[in-house]
């Protein structure tokens, strides 16, 4: 599995569509990473890299002093979901 496009992500709204669609991408490559998005769906998936980075530093948080409860289990599923084990 390979990384995911590099974030920031930003959305637009895709010229030339028949119906208002919305393209997510990668500022840092200038790259589509979703294409005919719905505007009300876009600024959720483009913050993704960032929702990542704060499940991330969260669970650390969790981990280094020890506060173990229901919110770890959920910051471990969300961070599977959005960075399969590479094979």
């Amino acid at each position: 599995m390979t990384e995911h496009s590099p974030g920031p992500w930003e959305w637009k709204t895709t010229p030339g569509s028949d119906h208002e669609y919305c393209t997510v991408y990668s500022t840092a490559t200038g790259r589509a990473v979703a294409r005919h998005v719905l505007p009300c769906d876009a600024p959720f998936i483009a913050s993704t890299p960032e929702l990542l980075a704060a499940l991330k530093a969260m669970l650390h948080a969790v981990e280094t002093y020890g506060h173990m409860d229901k919110t770890d289990r959920l910051a471990r599923a969300a961070i599977a979901r959005a960075e399969p084990e590479k094979k």
